[in-house]
């Protein structure tokens, strides 16, 4: 798929019909767009602090809140079908569910197991997956990574 399709898509995906905040400028949806990714790092960071901390819960709770917020910062953007439908095309289907799967998994891990040392696998689990998530978004994101890792 190349980039043009992808700007294409995106500028149709901002078509008002699928917003979830009608009404809103294209500078309001980056603003609401950096409010969000702002809130989801901060919890992120947060949830490494209570992690280091020991406690479990925190991390898991704030880590997962971390996520959704990053996503919901999209969603700002895009609106919640256009959202959707990019998160669970067949390109990036098994990358999404590898992504949602880790949020679940560290869930049900932190509060098992009330270890440090699993928590903090969690962790990069999770960071792991969205990262890989994230790289279906830039043409040859994947491709490349690949490639580089392949090299060594």
């Amino acid at each position: 798929m190349s980039a043009t399709v992808e700007v294409e898509d995106l500028s149709s995906a901002t078509n008002e019909g699928e917003q979830l905040f009608k009404g809103l400028s294209w500078s309001q949806r980056i603003q609401g767009y950096l409010f969000f990714l702002s809130l989801g790092l901060f919890a992120s960071l947060m949830s490494w602090i209570a992690l280091a901390g020991g406690r479990y819960w925190k991390y898991t709770v704030l880590s997962t809140m971390g996520s959704l917020m990053s996503i919901c910062s999209t969603i700002v953007i895009m609106g919640p079908m256009a959202q959707l439908g990019y998160m669970f095309d067949e390109y990036r289907r098994t990358a999404t569910f590898l992504y949602l799967g880790s949020l679940v998994l560290s869930l049900i891990l932190a509060f098992t197991f009330k270890s440090f040392f699993v928590c903090f696998l969690c962790g990069i689990l999770q960071y792991g997956c969205l990262t890989w998530y994230s790289l279906s978004y830039i043409p040859y994101g994947r491709e490349t990574v690949i490639a580089l890792i392949s090299r060594n």
